[in-house]
């Protein structure tokens, strides 16, 4: 059924102004990188290693947005820390297998970890050429900033709710409009008195009904402050659809891999239960994880269109948001 199964490298994604960061530059390896991160998913084609690896820091957040999955999935998440160590042998094994990037997050936020400057330094160090993570920036002091330039950091995606004080707040709890505008006005500042051009901050917000309603607006607020703007589509995390076939599949399997805090394994970003362990880093290689027999078995299962089949599919809200575009009705 691989024939008929659609399958939409970022179909979740939107760039709508400034410059498109991750459009192929004048870097041949980059572009590389770009072609093989539409390709690969597109043909099926299961290369040696991951393009791109979600390495968790920390699982810990300071806010608690109500449409996070972290924040109303509560004491089910393990709160923890990356270590340097459990660190190393990520980038370390990627480094070595023509890895191109990194991303410092999946379900926490970056900047609460104290060696998130050095996890960076790190990954630049060893050769990898899109390091960057998504953080909602009340964090972001100018002290901050300056380390994570210091350290290389390719790009920042700042998550951002709008461009109102009343709409930001009422999504992100905990966290106050005026200090993340000065943090992020405050970081451009510091790349222009410093010369440089990294890291490029996009500005990205969860397209909800009532932003949808102003979108202009938003687009024109944000388009002289950042250097991306970009939103990502809605997804209703709460309400699982199960059992549902549907020719889809997901291009993670063939793009990148996703590694908690303590080390767990899993083929993709969004199984917040980890039913699709793969293993451990402290145990295992992420190369044998890659090529493993249940990893090649979520991808079969997907490629014939029964990604129902599987657990931790069954019910993913990226699925079930990406068939209802597609034209899917209850």
């Amino acid at each position: 059924m691989s024939d008929n199964v659609i399958i939409q490298p970022n179909a979740n994604f939107h760039h709508i102004a400034g410059e498109d960061i991750l459009s192929p530059q004048s870097s041949v390896l980059f572009k590389e990188y770009r072609k093989k991160w539409k390709e690969w998913p597109e043909t099926f084609y299961v290369g040696g290693f991951p393009l791109f690896i979600d390495v968790e820091v920390t699982s810990a957040c300071n806010l608690k947005c109500p449409f996070c999955a972290t924040t109303f999935r509560g004491n089910k998440i393990k709160k923890g820390f990356m270590s340097f160590d459990i660190l190393k042998r990520i980038i370390d094994e990627g480094a070595e297998n023509n890895l191109y990037g990194v991303k410092f997050n999946i379900r926490g936020e970056p900047l609460l970890h104290p060696q998130i400057y050095e996890f960076v330094k790190y990954a630049k160090d060893r050769g990898l050429i899109d390091v960057y993570f998504n953080t909602n920036a009340m964090l972001l002091t100018e002290e901050i900033a300056k380390k994570l330039i210091d350290a290389g950091l390719d790009r920042l995606s700042i998550s951002f709710e709008g461009h109102t004080k009343e709409v930001y707040e009422r999504h992100r709890h905990g966290a106050v409009y005026e200090t993340v505008l000065l943090n992020i006005e405050k970081m451009q500042e510091l790349k222009k008195r410093l010369g440089v051009e990294h890291p490029k901050l996009r500005i990205q917000t969860v397209m909800l009904p009532e932003i949808a309603d102003g979108f202009e607006e938003y687009k024109k607020f944000w388009a002289d402050k950042v250097d991306e703007v970009a939103y990502l589509d809605y997804k209703v995390m709460k309400d699982k659809k199960k059992g549902i076939q549907y020719p889809w599949a997901c291009p993670q399997l063939w793009q990148r891999m996703a590694i908690w805090w303590d080390g767990t394994i899993l083929p993709c970003n969004h199984d917040d239960d980890g039913l699709l362990n793969l293993g451990n880093i402290l145990d295992t290689t992420i190369k044998e994880a890659w090529h493993s027999e249940q990893l090649n078995a979520v991808r079969d299962a997907h490629k014939k269109g029964m990604a129902h089949e599987i657990a931790a599919c069954d019910g993913c809200y990226l699925r079930d948001s990406e068939i209802v575009k597609l034209g899917f009705k209850d």
